[in-house]
């Protein structure tokens, strides 16, 4: 199989550099992996991470993403030794995971294998491809074949998407009810009454915390299912989370496999200052919105608001890549800083949403204007 698909571009691709940010991302990885495993006074913390990542397994999808790369890597001219290194061992943390055989657990692995063979077939079909563009079309790729086997699954008068939603809806009353519980067990103790009494606003904060956790993963009781309750507000826009879940994998993966291969398969991770794609994707976006504001199209709302999740998160990606590209190196830390200040104040769900919507507005307002173009960066490339 030696270069049967290897191509100039991947041959002569520049290397990866610097270790910093991809040594953050691993460490990132690892904490959002263990994030049922933290401790009692960060468990509300916790809740806001598992709910968020409709595959807990984080670290799973990545290990299969640097197996698809390996195997990749071989057929464009590496080594057989490591592609089966790497396959045997995703197999083998799949066949181990501790999750059941059937319900989620089946979910989970299935995705894992679904995602890192589209990557796979993906990565061989258009070697010339960036990074960006190859993921998503490997998450479309999956989410084809995972769609195409619910179907075959749904019963007759079912609709094809009850299956998967009650599924979700009990995984994440699950990972609710840990959180919760562990958060409890440590409000009750006499040292949290104490603290709530020197710090008044800080207990009702965590309370607060508490109520918008219980809020996006309960169910809300309506006519939307069978048993007369409407999915919770995450467990509607999973697919849009898992897919962003799956293109974060990718990406770590793709920067993992090409720091410990020589054999290239593709251009190395862009900078997030750098962060561009077709400005065609916006229709995605209205596509999204539209769906949302037309009475008419009631019934697929939820369809719309996994759009605007999606691509309202990769514009809001593109965003933060302009105020990377503005910010000069001495500003960086001061902006960061202010920032950290700003939480204990407003609270981090106001300081996200704020942050979120700025870099939404940027990123959207650079498909028509190109903030970027004929400008030299104030920051340098990190090495």
């Amino acid at each position: 199989m030696t270069g049967a698909v290897a191509s100039e571009s991947a041959a002569t691709a520049p290397q990866e550099r610097g270790w910093r940010w991809f040594v953050l991302a691993l460490v990132l990885m690892v904490l959002a992996t263990a994030a049922p495993a933290w401790p009692a006074s960060l468990s509300l913390v916790s809740g806001v991470i598992r709910l968020l990542l409709p595959v807990e397994q984080f670290a799973l999808l990545v290990l299969v993403a640097i197996a698809a790369c390996a195997i990749v890597g071989w057929w464009s001219g590496g080594r057989l030794v490591v592609a089966l290194i790497w396959a045997l061992a995703a197999g083998y943390v799949i066949w181990k995971v501790p999750l059941p055989l059937s319900g989620y657990g089946a979910f989970g692995r299935g995705w894992a294998l679904t995602l890192g063979a589209s990557f796979g077939l993906v990565c061989l079909g258009s070697p010339r491809k960036v990074l960006l563009t190859r993921g998503l079309g490997s998450i479309g790729l999956a989410a084809v074949v995972t769609l195409a086997g619910v179907t075959t699954r749904t019963r007759s008068g079912e609709h094809v998407l009850d299956g998967p939603t009650q599924m979700l809806s009990r995984e994440y009353q699950r990972r609710l009810g840990e959180s919760l519980q562990s958060w409890r067990s440590r409000s009750e103790t006499e040292s949290w009454r104490a603290f709530a009494q020197r710090f008044p606003e800080a207990a009702d904060r965590a309370s607060r915390m508490e109520g918008v956790l219980v809020a996006l993963g309960d169910p809300i009781a309506g006519s939307g299912s069978p048993q007369g309750l409407v999915p919770a507000p995450l467990v509607s826009i999973a697919p849009a989370l898992l897919a962003l879940e799956s293109l974060l994998a990718l990406a770590l993966g793709w920067a993992a496999y090409h720091r410990l291969s020589r054999v290239r398969i593709g251009p190395p991770v862009g900078a997030l200052r750098d962060l561009r794609f077709n400005d065609q994707l916006v229709w995605g976006l209205i596509a999204g919105v539209t769906v949302l504001l037309l009475p008419t199209l009631a019934e697929w709302r939820a369809v719309g608001a996994n759009l605007v999740c999606f691509f309202g998160a990769l514009y809001a990606c593109r965003g933060a890549g302009v105020l990377t590209w503005w910010i000069p190196d001495r500003l960086a830390v001061p902006a960061l800083l202010a920032l950290l200040v700003l939480v204990p104040m407003l609270g981090p769900l106001w300081v996200v949403m704020a942050v979120l919507i700025v870099t939404f507005g940027l990123g959207l307002g650079d498909t028509w204007r190109d903030f970027r173009a004929g400008a030299h960066p104030r920051r340098p490339t990190p090495r």
